[in-house]
């Protein structure tokens, strides 16, 4: 997954001044640790954190330290907050040699880092009967904490492609929800493929009553998961499609991938 963008992000006063409901933090990394080969955990400490309230699949926006005068931002979705300890946890998927994954392979405690947030649209539907999770490493973080957030007796099924079965991370479901996790290796394979999520997605029972479907991969990916429920009888607005990454060309330097 390619990450190193040619452009710079806007300063922090006019993302504020344009982002309503936001607000900037400058945080001290207190650790990391490698939760499997490709993604990595950084948690950062911050006075004034306990007022950052977020709903699971929002993400925060990071201004990437790099060696340069460039200026990067990445998004990257809460994993934990606690707001006792003042403590908010990421997990980042490293993909790629871009300055987003550098910095958080790197990330050295005590280093400072910028956030700004919360931001993002893709949350769990209140309204939902079921919810069908569809997407691969990059998407993980930000399912995983939304399918940690389901009430008791919600049903969830979740698709994950990852690269094997070291790439396989722990999803702790809330006592009482019924969710099933399948997970989808690519043994090899070059990841940004459609086959083994649509395949898998064309298969799975959909269950019966009112369903909302998540969908983040690769931006063609994405597309192709869209296209399958939307065939299988979901209507447009139980979908939410958020494509994290575009294969084989940079995302931006606010952390997106360009659309055509």
């Amino acid at each position: 997954m390619p990450e190193q963008a040619t452009t710079t992000s806007p300063p922090t006063s006019s993302l504020l001044e344009r982002l309503p409901g936001v607000a900037a933090w400058t945080l001290e990394v207190d650790s990391t640790e490698h939760l499997t080969p490709s993604m990595c955990r950084v948690r950062l400490r911050g006075e004034g954190l306990a007022s950052l309230h977020y709903e699971s699949g929002q993400d925060v926006m990071v201004n990437v330290p790099t060696d340069t005068d460039q200026n990067f931002r990445r998004r990257y979705s809460i994993r934990y907050l606690d707001p006792t300890e003042e403590v908010l946890t990421l997990d980042i998927c490293l993909h790629g040699d871009g300055p987003g994954a550098r910095w958080a392979a790197g990330a050295v405690p005590g280093s400072t880092v910028e956030i700004i947030g919360p931001r993002g649209k893709v949350t769990l539907d209140p309204d939902a009967d079921w919810h069908i999770f569809a997407g691969d490493e990059a998407a993980l973080p930000a399912f995983s904490s939304m399918l940690e957030a389901l009430a008791p007796g919600a049903r969830a099924i979740a698709l994950f492609e990852v690269g094997g079965a070291d790439e396989v991370v722990e999803v702790a479901v809330p006592d009482g929800a019924d969710v099933t996790i399948e997970w989808l290796g690519r043994e090899g394979a070059e990841p940004g493929r459609p086959e083994l999520l649509t395949g898998a997605l064309e298969a799975v029972p959909l269950p019966d009553g009112r369903g909302h479907a998540y969908l983040s991969a690769e931006l063609r990916v994405t597309s192709a998961l869209r296209a399958v429920l939307l065939g299988r009888g979901l209507g447009p607005g139980q979908l939410s499609p958020k494509p994290y990454w575009r294969r084989g060309v940079a995302n931006a330097a606010h952390g997106e991938p360009p659309k055509d």
